[in-house]
């Protein structure tokens, strides 16, 4: 009996967050529906506040380390692991500067909401045909140098079902040396255990952000940067866990 009941609980429960987290985005999809075309700058404030809300909703407090490495206006190439589906309003909470991702074509599919994601110039890949990967890829770089916007690439392709770092994939390294800017490696902890890839209940608890140093990637080969990069991620994945830092803006 505990144990139906219990059951009925969960079943409730991922209901309740499921109707909340449709609404929300809905609700903010159009808003960047609506300003996206027009101002990037609108479109990012009201995506960042998404973000914040559904962290909130969903009770997971941000831990965000090394902001300051980041430069007020500058742009870069953030490369990412990636855990979960909870990175990317994670991301958009904790880096604090304009961002735009390269996400499968199949988000951009969803009604609404892919809609809202290309008026706010996210780019979509197809990485099933290498040619129109490419200019996906391109499009990122003309993307970053048109706007004052960074672009966040998860180089594994895919989410991490056991937490450990992927094999990354070459072509976004690619993108880094043609958009010529600095390389920010970004790592996330815990993300997986708060809403793991085959789950969509959510559990609340903390998250980490660790944003390291920037990188010059200038006369870096292709592979040099992503073993660079691959070093910086598995450094930070192996710390403790802390509890100071904790980002309480959102």
């Amino acid at each position: 009996m505990d144990r139906q009941v219990r059951g009925i609980g969960t079943w409730l429960k991922l209901s309740l967050q499921c109707v909340v987290f449709v609404f929300m985005t809905t609700v903010f999809a159009v808003g960047c529906l609506g300003t996206g075309f027009f101002s990037k700058n609108t479109a990012q404030v009201i995506c960042r506040t998404w973000a914040q809300l559904v962290l909130v909703f969903f009770g997971i407090r941000l831990s965000v380390t090394g902001r300051e490495n980041l430069l007020p206006g500058k742009r870069y190439v953030f490369f990412s692991n990636h855990q979960s589906n909870l990175d990317t309003p994670v991301l958009f909470a904790g880096i604090g500067c304009p961002i735009c991702f390269i996400a499968k074509k199949e988000l951009f599919l969803i009604p609404i909401f892919g809609w809202g994601m290309s008026a706010m110039g996210h780019v979509k890949i197809d990485r099933a045909n290498a040619r129109k990967a490419r200019e996906s890829l391109t499009r990122g770089v003309r993307l970053l140098k048109r706007h004052r916007l960074s672009l966040v690439l998860f180089p594994e392709g895919t989410r991490s079902a056991t937490g450990a770092l992927g094999e990354f994939r070459q072509g976004s390294f690619t993108l880094a040396k043609e958009a010529g800017v600095e390389v920010v490696p970004v790592v996330l902890r815990k993300t997986g255990e708060r809403l793991p890839k085959k789950s969509f209940l959510v559990k609340p608890g903390v998250v980490y952000l660790d944003i390291c140093s920037p990188i010059d990637i200038a006369g870096m080969e292709k592979a040099d940067l992503a073993a660079r990069v691959r070093k910086d991620i598995e450094a930070v994945i192996g710390q403790p866990e802390r509890q100071e830092g904790l980002d309480h803006s959102h």
